[in-house]
């Protein structure tokens, strides 16, 4: 049998049995059980089961790879979405263990703040994005997968200058900024376990401060990734050229005329 409930905790009432979704997708049949019929080690184990299960992931932006990092993690953690329009991405809420928020209110609300907007080519523009984040971003974790490219055709990354990591590490001085899932397409974000290329697991490089790496390696880990630590914010321009590499090989019209279509990944082979 199952142990469930709202929040992923105890329900105190004996109830019949009912279907409810499944982190998988589908449905599954659970049956509730009173907390005094249950023995003291189960009860302890679930609750360790809550604890490792408490983050709150923001997602900022509700676009492809937002939707798509949404999905994945909510079979693990609880997904909040921060968007300028709720009734616009309402559908979202109906989602297994998501919600639906305003910008703010999902960064204040988050253990966790993944960047998933558009990005910005220049300082201002980069700017703006933080400031929309509100000030509750101050203390959080923020995971940049932005990029910060020119608008099509072109759409290329900042070649002088600090990475658009950077400059938001700069602009957002209390809030820990890394860069991570900026280097894949959304297509593939999904398939982890590289099922949509060769069948090996995918590896995600992501750079950032050593002081919440375990964390974000988690947000990523439970994504199926596998995480690659590259060292501080400085390597975000790094992980940007690679995606704009990956762009220009991969988009239809941009950049070079050799295409590899979308099914590519830059993977990490280490002895």
């Amino acid at each position: 049998f199952t142990i469930t409930g709202r929040n992923n905790c105890w329900r105190r009432r004996r109830r019949v049995p009912s279907r409810v979704p499944s982190r998988s997708g589908g449905s599954r049949c659970i049956i509730e059980i009173p907390q005094r019929l249950i023995p003291t080690s189960v009860r302890f184990a679930h609750i360790l089961i809550c604890l490792k299960m408490a983050i709150k992931v923001g997602i900022i932006g509700a676009g492809g790879v937002g939707k798509t990092l949404g999905q994945v993690l909510a079979k693990k953690h609880s997904i909040l979405f921060g968007v300028r329009d709720t009734a616009k991405y309402a559908d979202l809420a109906k989602a297994w263990n998501t919600s639906v928020l305003t910008v703010s209110e999902a960064v204040k609300s988050s253990d966790v703040v993944i960047l998933a907007v558009p990005g910005a080519h220049d300082d201002a523009g980069i700017r703006e994005i933080a400031s929309n984040l509100g000030p509750d971003i101050k203390g959080k974790v923020l995971v940049d997968a932005t990029n910060p490219v020119t608008p099509y055709p072109s759409l290329e990354v900042r070649w002088t200058g600090k990475s658009a990591g950077e400059v938001l590490s700069e602009v957002l001085p209390d809030t820990a900024v890394y860069k991570a899932f900026n280097t894949i397409g959304a297509n593939q974000m999904e398939h982890a376990d590289g099922s949509g290329i060769t069948g090996e697991q995918l590896t995600m490089m992501f750079a950032g401060g050593p002081d919440h790496k375990g964390l974000v390696e988690e947000v990523i880990a439970d994504t199926g990734f596998k995480p690659v630590y590259v060292g501080p914010i400085r390597y975000a321009r790094n992980l940007e050229a690679l995606a704009e590499l990956w762009i220009h090989l991969g988009v239809p019209g941009v950049g070079t005329a050799e295409k590899w279509g979308r099914d590519f990944h830059f993977q990490v082979i280490r002895k």
